[in-house]
């Protein structure tokens, strides 16, 4: 025998089988080049030199996880649909008369070409894209493009080793499938599966329990801190409920639809649906599937792109002038006014002019808020009952100096602007201290209100000092060492270029530094200086990322979607082919066929879409609060973007329809 018959053979058998291994390969190929470009920028140096590539290099090195996680969970997974069609093979040829230790130097052979083809091509793709993703990636972010063609060699070595593993547990887990067979189950593998599934509604009920609880939760928590904890529990419920209900729900369903005489006795019906319940118990776990890395898309897309989208939206808010000074550790009314002068002389020095200016200073306090009750508690003592907000206190003094009003309050009076709440109470009984609530402000207009979008907040307007005083005290009280100082913020419009702006920042600092190495360690000031631009370019590199990475790893998961589309559709012709070709020999006309196909096929087909856009859908409120961590707010915004998304991801979910029916057609109709 000679020493290459296994691997003429296997080639052979590739060949012959180039219908289902060519997708899986390219698939396989594109997976691998993808995980090579990601961990290629993550150790390209022209980027990791660029400013802000920290940000942009950690939500990367993110995606390279996710990706190697997917390549091992996807390979195998469709690695199933290959062994499933070629098992019958196999069996012909144990039967024929080749042992099982010639069939496994066989199957060797095959993983070994097709591991060589995947690996070589990947590296060779992801060379040749890598640019051109970069291009893409630096242009999201702003960054400068760098010049020069890079290969970045520890990565092809990091991607050479983990898709060889990959291989090498699929071909481990093919040997075991074939040893453990019996020649004839082999044989009949392709129709396991073929005796009608009895209706389990004990897990039917669990799918719903399981979906509904996650949907709830979904819908039900409002704290973004929160959501962020849960939304993990959530994606297991979803899935775990998803995967019940198309494996049981979905035959209880189409039983429903027989016992409908109506809808049932009618061809294409009655075949489709007949059909259907047959093969649903290994079509339902393929089916969970399509769904669930659809609603992957979806999300990810969605919020991403949103995200990026909004930048321009969260920066305004978080800083609405120029130039932004915080101060803290409770600034005198001197190093008020000495910040003040180190402004102007930034301004002057640099020959620019400030146009507009907006300064106070105000105490936040963390509150357990109860209706009207609102304690000030320490977290480490026992809780009482309530939800924890934000609350700012300044004085009406200052609030009528911003606004340019002329309110007046008593000392027990103040009012009240709720951000993000809930109102309706007349008083507020702060520890012990009761207010009088004399109005909810209605338009509120204070300069960088928006920064905090964590909790609920209430921006209370007291008095005087006097009572902004009494609730300093009530905070040292409790909170001892740790309690909040008070905070004076200074917000100012530059004249002048966003390089000049950023020279005047720069000065800003410096003279801050002169002036604290004049002044003992109790009198020196603690202040926080940026610019609008400078923050503006590291929030559009850190977005743009996530933007990157959700296209990235959309695509990566559409590509699975559509493969394990395509096998399914291959799977089913095959299994459908004799079917058909029954019924048209009883007297079933060509047309009947076609339609009762196009009635399967849609069921089958957009049964995912459906379950995946639902699953959208209820979770939209808690990704829109996950959103908030990151300072975007504009919901209708997030409502577009999410819109759009389902609009393109239909259309190309249905010219994959359109391309893997045909296939379908193809198979069913072949003599």
């Amino acid at each position: 025998m000679s020493r290459f018959f296994y691997g003429k053979l296997a080639f052979s058998n590739l060949k012959k089988n180039a219908r289902l291994y060519l997708p899986y390969m390219l698939t396989a190929i594109g997976v691998s080049a993808m995980y090579y470009i990601m961990l290629a920028i993550t150790k390209d140096e022209g980027i990791q030199k660029m400013p802000g590539s920290e940000s942009l290099q950690m939500v990367l090195g993110l995606g390279c996880g996710v990706i190697t996680i997917f390549a091992v969970i996807f390979l195998f997974y469709t690695n199933s649909f290959l062994m499933k069609r070629r098992k019958k093979e196999f069996g012909l040829f144990n039967i024929l008369g080749m042992e099982k230790r010639h069939i496994g130097k066989m199957m060797f052979w095959e993983t070994g070409m097709i591991a060589i083809v995947c690996i070589i091509g990947g590296a060779i793709t992801g060379i040749i894209l890598y640019k051109l993703v970069v291009l893409i990636l630096l242009r999201i972010t702003g960054l400068e493009v760098p010049f020069g063609f890079y290969i970045s060699f520890s990565a092809v070595k990091s991607m050479v080793i983990c898709f060889l593993c990959i291989f090498a547990v699929t071909l481990f887990y093919n040997l075991f499938q074939v040893r453990k067979a019996k020649p004839i189950e082999l044989l009949q593998s392709s129709n396991q599966g073929e005796a009608e599934p009895k209706t389990r509604w004990l897990m039917s009920l669990i799918g719903i329990l399981a979906l509904g609880v996650g949907y709830a939760i979904a819908i039900v928590v409002e704290d973004p801190i929160g959501a962020l904890l849960m939304f993990f529990v959530a994606v297991i419920l979803v899935m775990i409920g998803t995967y019940c209900l198309f494996v049981a729900g979905s035959v209880a369903i189409l039983k429903l639809m027989r016992k409908n005489k109506k809808y049932f006795y009618r061809t294409k019906h009655f075949i489709s649906v007949s059909g259907m319940i047959y093969r649903m118990k290994q079509n339902a776990v393929g089916l969970a599937n399509i769904c669930i890395l659809s609603t992957m898309v979806l999300v990810m897309i969605a919020g991403t792109v949103s995200l990026y989208a909004g930048v321009e939206d969260v920066i305004n808010k978080r800083y609405p002038k120029d130039i932004t000074m915080t101060g803290y550790r409770n600034m005198t009314d001197k190093q008020i006014a000495d910040l003040n002068g180190i402004l102007e002389q930034a301004v002057n020095e640099t020959g620019l002019s400030i146009e507009d200016k907006t300064e106070y200073t105000s105490l936040a306090v963390t509150i357990i808020k109860n209706g009207e009750n609102m304690q000030i508690v320490n977290i480490n003592s026992t809780m009482p009952e309530g939800k924890m907000v934000m609350t700012e206190f300044i004085t009406l003094e200052e609030y009528n100096q911003i606004t340019k009003q002329q309110q007046e309050l008593k000392e027990d009076e103040i009012l009240v602007y709720v951000m993000r709440g809930k109102e309706g109470e007349q008083n507020y009984h702060i520890n012990e201290k009761t207010f009088h609530i004399k109005e909810y402000l209605k338009d509120f207009d204070m300069e960088g209100l928006d920064t905090n979008l964590v909790y609920d907040i209430y921006f209370i307007i007291v008095k005087d000092k006097t009572v902004l005083s009494e609730i300093d005290s009530m905070q040292q009280e409790v909170f001892g060492e740790q309690a909040s100082n008070f905070t004076h913020y200074m917000y100012a419009d530059i004249s002048g270029t966003a390089q000049q702006i950023q020279d005047c920042t720069n000065r800003v600092g410096e003279l801050i530094e002169v002036y604290n190495q004049g002044h003992n360690e109790e009198e020196c000031m603690i202040v926080r200086v940026e610019n609008r631009e400078e923050n503006k370019e590291d929030f559009l590199i850190f977005c743009g990322g996530f933007l990157f990475l959700g296209v990235f790893l959309g695509f990566v998961f559409l590509m699975a979607t559509v493969l394990i589309i395509y096998y399914k559709q291959i799977s089913e012709g095959y299994e459908d082919k004799t079917r058909f070709a029954i019924m048209q020999k009883v007297g079933m006309s060509p047309k009947e066929v076609k339609s009762s196909i196009r009635s399967q096929v849609l069921k089958v087909f957009f049964l995912p879409l459906i379950m995946a856009c639902i699953h959208l859908a209820m979770a939209f409120p808690m990704m829109n609060r996950l959103i908030l961590l990151f300072g975007m707010s504009n919901v209708g915004l997030f409502a577009i973007c999410t819109i759009i998304t389902i609009g393109v991801f239909t259309v190309i979910y249905g010219i994959v329809y359109g391309m893997t029916a045909r296939t379908y057609y193809r198979i069913v109709g072949e003599s």
